[in-house]
């Protein structure tokens, strides 16, 4: 049975004189245009242009869809140095690229393979360090094996290292 690709979308929007642009599998879309709009409630101008309660938030197509990145192109634009990075990079990879609700330290290591990069000596170590910065968390067991998923500020290190 073939496994849906999941739709990636762009959207960009404005508050006041904030602006968004996102780009991603829809679920993630909405979760971050909900952020940047609770964000930015406060904002004078923000109030004074929403004269009713927001409607329920709905996410259309862009008309000229992006191709996702290659596993290898994303290692790449990161150009990060250390394992525990890396690792990091390989979360963030399973969750937004491929919709893995968590990840376990065995698909954190075959994706640092699959990139073509050295896996490290000890991922469940590298998976530790992140824990340590805050960057990951435990997320109860998948198929019986200790699982993970990124925290925001997980997430936030990610977005740092691609924009570099």
């Amino acid at each position: 049975m073939a496994k849906n690709k999941p739709t990636t979308v762009t959207i960009r929007i404005r508050v006041g004189e904030s602006e968004l642009e996102v780009t991603g599998p829809s679920d993630f879309v909405k979760k971050q245009i909900a952020e940047f709009i609770e964000l930015n409630k406060t904002t004078p101008l923000a109030r004074q242009n929403s004269p009713r309660p927001s409607a329920p938030l709905t996410v259309e197509k862009a008309p000229t869809e992006q191709k996702p990145m290659s596993l290898p192109q994303f290692f790449r634009k990161a150009g990060v140095r250390t394992d525990v990075d890396r690792t990091l990079l390989a979360g963030y990879y399973l969750e937004v690229y491929k919709s893995s609700e968590s990840f376990t330290a065995a698909e954190v290591k075959d994706i640092i393979r699959n990139a073509r990069v050295n896996p490290p000596r000890n991922t469940n170590e590298c998976i530790n360090a992140n824990i340590r910065k805050g960057f990951m968390m435990s997320a109860g067991n998948k198929d019986g094996i200790r699982a993970f998923v990124l925290t925001s500020d997980g997430e936030d290190a990610v977005k740092e290292m691609l924009q570099k």
